[in-house]
């Protein structure tokens, strides 16, 4: 009896070894399992961000704007460069900007100038920093030089790929931007700095004015114009396009 004691205890404490033991390998398992488990959520998580990355980019690669309530305010804060053409103009500072993003550069018609429903393709563009001489319009009469700005805007910009650099939007729900294009030698030229050189615009100095940095050169500009009487600023009595709009408010 003395013996068979012993053996009793050495079997039960080896049965319960092998329980500790089955019970802490299971433990083990399972939380090995949960790393691999958590390693594949990981890659799958990360293939699906790098796919939708990729897809984003591509989108926005292809995207074209058709008008101005279409561009995003995050391009216009990131101020991104958009690529096109001009399709007309409605005087010396506003076009309508045909948008052709980079993939489509080549394969894309833009519309005629006197197209029907050209104003559901282009975008309104108001060119940042300037104010050209007033057309005719809601029964006032068009100030003096207003066509000659408006035919130098369309001698500048048709027929040439434009670069418009989103800056803000008015309140009429239009574009302010900077413009430039690029001269048949290939050197690039601001559209602000050319309209002030030829005296066929002033330095806009109204609500939410943009300058893109370079409001001393603008200002140093129309000074040059105002000296050498180019322009506007040869005529008798003229009367800036903000003063003319002041006048015409009344």
């Amino acid at each position: 009896m003395k013996d068979s004691e012993p053996r009793a205890s050495d079997k039960s404490r080896k049965e319960q070894d092998d329980k500790t033991a089955s019970t802490s390998g299971g433990l083990f398992a399972g939380t090995e399992g949960l790393r691999q488990r958590l390693y594949v959520y990981g890659q799958s998580a990360v293939c699906i961000g790098v796919c939708g990355g990729i897809a984003f980019g591509l989108y926005m690669v292809f995207r074209r704007y058709a008008t101005e309530t279409d561009v995003p305010e995050r391009v216009i804060k990131s101020h991104k460069r958009l690529r096109g053409y001009m399709v007309n103009a409605a005087d010396g500072d506003t076009f309508r900007f045909y948008h052709v993003p980079a993939s489509r550069w080549a394969f894309t018609r833009r519309p005629a100038e006197r197209s029907r429903g050209v104003a559901k393709q282009t975008i309104c563009v108001r060119v940042s920093a300037v104010d050209a001489p007033e057309m005719a319009h809601f029964g006032n009469p068009e100030q003096p030089l207003a066509r000659e700005a408006r035919d130098r805007l369309l001698a500048l910009l048709r027929g040439r790929a434009v670069t418009v650099k989103p800056l803000a939007r008015d309140q009429y729900g239009r574009i302010v931007a900077t413009v430039t294009y690029r001269s048949w030698l290939g050197f690039r030229h601001n559209v602000a700095h050319e309209m002030l050189r030829a005296g066929l615009a002033t330095l806009y100095t109204g609500g939410n004015a943009q300058y893109d940095g370079e409001e001393a050169l603008l200002a140093r500009l129309q000074d040059d114009a105002r000296r050498a009487k180019v322009g506007v600023w040869g005529l008798k009595d003229f009367k800036t396009p903000a003063e003319y709009k002041r006048e015409h408010r009344k």
